[in-house]
């Protein structure tokens, strides 16, 4: 049975909890989001569960957040256990699988924060995204570059400054462990990687060489335009290298996250292959 918006009303799930007096939004007012899909909730309480404010699960999901409902009910955190219709409504998506939690904004770095995060690596990969602005792409790119282990991610947009929870979801948790900063100015941020010792490639299909002919830097800058306009005349200006994906079939061209996926790669290859990365174990995992 599904827990009902009232202010009064408390209600037992399937093992017996009692949900705390329902809190309507306005209730608290500081900042919140929405986040939604399964791995990007459970990212969210694995690293900042002190940031949850509400907890929505679906019937079917009860089990597999028994533990995050536990914790709620500890700590008298709201939480309801919802059917999909009220999910879909509460999420304003119908691809929420599930679950959704409501919580302060995931905390993004500043430039200078960033560029502080990196100035020390001895070998390492950034990504920067020039107006790539599709909350999927995003959210697919910090998955790669999160699976890859990049250092960090650089976003450049005029109508972007902040990740969606369809981003989030599209990331499944890699928002959560990989840095990300918004930047307004791309020629003084890759200046300063310059002279940090960042090789800057720009990806593009005009008077570039083919990604596996290049020798790839230990430090490296990976940029990335939106599909269909691509990188700005400033960011090829800014390149040491050009790079693209070599076309073997009929399709001109690949969408901007299977893209990054291709010449991450490939930029990683070489590395992996000697032993200059290591890969992270994740708990329980075999291998």
């Amino acid at each position: 049975m599904a827990i009902r918006k009232s202010h009064s009303s408390t209600t037992k799930g399937k093992r017996g909890r009692v949900a705390p007096k329902y809190k309507p939004p306005h209730f608290d007012k500081e900042p919140r989001a929405k986040y939604y899909g399964v791995r990007c909730c459970l990212a969210i309480f694995e690293t900042r569960k002190d940031d949850i404010k509400r907890v929505f699960v679906s019937h079917e999901n009860e089990e597999q957040f028994d533990h995050v409902l536990n914790w709620a009910h500890r700590r008298n955190v709201p939480y309801r256990i919802v059917a999909d219709d009220e999910l879909s409504r509460v999420s304003a998506t119908e691809h929420h699988e599930g679950v959704c939690i409501e919580a302060r904004p995931l905390t993004v770095l500043s430039q200078t924060q960033l560029l502080r995060k990196v100035a020390d690596l001895q070998r390492g990969v950034l990504l920067l995204l020039e107006g790539v602005e599709n909350p999927h792409n995003i959210g697919a790119i910090l998955r790669t570059a999160c699976f890859f282990g990049a250092e960090g991610v650089l976003i450049q947009s005029k109508n972007v400054s902040a990740l969606s929870g369809a981003a989030c979801r599209m990331a499944e948790g890699a928002a959560e462990h990989l840095p990300i900063a918004f930047t307004d100015d791309i020629g003084s941020v890759l200046a300063a990687l310059k002279q940090r010792g960042f090789s800057i490639v720009a990806t593009t299909p005009h008077e570039a060489k083919s990604m596996y002919s290049v020798k790839w830097s230990n430090k490296c800058v990976l940029m990335f335009g939106a599909e269909g306009t691509g990188l700005s005349q400033k960011a090829l200006e800014a390149a040491d290298v050009r790079v693209v994906v070599p076309r073997v079939g009929p399709l001109e061209s690949l969408n901007v996250s299977a893209a990054v996926s291709s010449v991450l790669t490939e930029a990683r290859r070489e590395a992996i292959v000697k032993g200059h990365v290591r890969r992270v174990k994740l708990p329980g995992a075999e291998g």
